[in-house]
């Protein structure tokens, strides 16, 4: 009689788990020499081994349980074996004909182009309007570009050098298929505004890596700016605050000689005045902010008056045209960061 092996022996032997050899028991393909009727132990002779062997192989190649069992009894294995593999080659030559048919989607869809239709002059005033806010000098490329993003029939220029953030937008004439995100250099548009400023209408076209603008028979191309930019949508205001509109022109005689930076008092009343007010008036709290950044954002903004809306001496300074309300998808807007808090005199 030959040797008894226990079920974790044959396990152990073949490299089949225990719990693969119970299931090939139950198919019929690799049964047990005994089964101890009082507590279902499983014992198997030493010639289970060669069979357990060769279900593990056939295992590992996806052989059906059945012919399985067929190959073990001796019935055409070597057929089966044969069929089998040709199976498993037409399968590989089915996955790499779908794979080849999924990498073509992948190409197509990294190669379509979206396109906007837009009028040159909103492209250049929304340009214009945010120039001032990217960092030319930035080890990083996207604080050199401007983000260029559709939404709900706009198309949004940002820049941010992280201390400012600038919004402007244009209305879209004719929108792309799919949303558009990229960030171009600041220096390509300002190369572009000669082509812009001859024709009315222009068409831009972003692809997986480059933007086009095209204008008539004219175009200018560039490569997009690789990098992801900084989440503006989580600086932009939410809730008003306190707001007040002054004059542009004012603005601007107030901030010739403010110096490196400008106070803006709030007071009780919820005016907003531009420098220190006096002892007499009650004021909520001081905000300072950068007077040079104040100015460009200023001179950058359409419109004769501006409204400000501050929310407390830390939170960013907004800078709105007067006609325009933060709930206006479209609307423009500057952030201004506020300076750390220095001594009142």
């Amino acid at each position: 009689m030959s040797a008894v092996l226990s079920i974790g022996e044959l396990a152990r032997a073949s490299g089949l788990s225990v719990s693969a050899l119970r299931f090939y028991d139950k198919a019929g393909v690799v049964t047990p020499h005994a089964v101890d009727p009082r507590t279902g132990y499983r014992w198997y002779a030493d010639r289970h081994v060669d069979a357990a062997i060769l279900v593990a192989a056939m295992r590992r190649v996806g052989m059906p349980v059945k012919e399985m069992a067929a190959v073990l009894r001796g019935t055409d294995a070597h057929g089966l074996l044969d069929r089998h593999l040709g199976r498993l080659e037409k399968g590989l030559d089915d996955a790499r004909r779908e794979l080849a048919r999924i990498h073509g989607l992948l190409d197509a869809r990294t190669a379509r182009e979206c396109t906007a239709v837009l009028r040159t002059t909103d492209l250049l005033t929304a340009f214009g309007a945010v120039r001032f806010a990217a960092d030319a000098d930035s080890e990083f490329p996207v604080l050199r570009g401007c983000l260029l993003e559709t939404d709900h029939g706009v198309l949004r220029l940002v820049t941010t050098d992280r201390y400012r953030l600038a919004v402007g937008t244009v209305t879209v004439l004719e929108p792309p298929d799919e949303p558009i995100s990229a960030v171009v250099p600041c220096t390509f548009l300002d190369d572009a505004a000669g082509l812009l400023g001859r024709h009315d209408m222009v068409t831009v076209v972003v692809g997986s890596d480059s933007i086009t603008l095209r204008c008539g028979a004219e175009q200018l191309s560039t490569r997009l700016v690789e990098g992801a930019f900084p989440d503006h949508r989580s600086l932009s205001p939410r809730d008003p605050g306190i707001e007040h509109t002054f004059s542009s022109a004012d603005l601007r005689a107030l901030l010739a000689d403010a110096g490196d930076r400008v106070v803006l008092g709030v007071l009780e009343s919820g005016e907003i005045v531009v420098g220190s007010p006096g002892t007499d008036q009650p004021v909520r709290f001081h905000v300072q902010v950068s007077a040079g950044f104040l100015l460009e954002a200023v001179d950058a903004l359409p419109g004769e008056q501006l409204t400000f809306q501050v929310g407390g001496p830390i939170t960013p300074l907004a800078i709105r045209p007067r006609s325009v309300h933060t709930s206006d998808p479209a609307s423009a807007y500057s952030l201004l960061m506020p300076l750390q808090p220095v001594a009142l005199t």
